[in-house]
């Protein structure tokens, strides 16, 4: 007897429930929003925390956590470093200005930030699918997949946030750094 299949259909919920979030997130981008210097640091840390606990806690069903190859850790050190420079390339489309009456500092995601981020989504979005469909032919560890993709998503937030910080930095001290050309 085979396992209940859900209906194909379904398969594109995710897809319809993440565009509008992506649509009301790309609109408050554009918009100035206010910058909190001193709150950049949660969310990276918020998320080592998080990944930390998902990585070295031992998975359901098994008693200890899983004990890696050199190849396994180099891809993971691979997706830490590519969500690294994904983050500082995001981080550094990001416009940061002073507010001219009141002198606090305002952030705002340009274009390019917006297309970064959808160019990212798609990019997550079509390589869950093809691994999916391939992960049993190929031999592909999926667990192992999921911990690359939690630190590429870890180094890109974390890294976008310090560039981000070391630019706001800059511009209140005077220079006027706001974005690169």
């Amino acid at each position: 007897m085979e396992p209940h299949q859900p209906p194909a259909y379904l398969q594109y919920l995710p897809l319809l429930l993440v565009l509008p979030i992506l649509f009301l997130r790309m609109r408050k981008m554009r918009k100035p929003q206010p910058l909190k210097l001193g709150r950049l640091w949660i969310r990276p840390v918020l998320l080592l925390v998080a990944a930390g606990v998902v990585l070295f806690l031992p998975q359901p069903g098994q008693p200890v956590a899983a004990q890696l190859t050199l190849p396994e850790w180099g891809g993971l050190v691979l997706a830490t470093l590519l969500g690294a420079a994904a983050g500082w390339q995001w981080g550094r489309t990001m416009h940061i200005e002073m507010h001219p009456e009141n002198g606090t500092l305002m952030v705002t995601g340009g274009q390019a930030a917006i297309l970064l981020l959808v160019v990212l989504l798609l990019f997550r979005m079509a390589l869950r699918t093809g691994l999916e469909m391939e992960a049993e032919a190929l031999h592909l560890n999926m667990v192992l997949i999921t911990d690359a993709f939690i630190l590429f998503s870890v180094a890109l937030f974390s890294v976008r946030s310090l560039e981000m910080y070391l630019r706001a930095r800059k511009v209140m001290a005077g220079n006027s750094v706001s974005a690169p050309p």
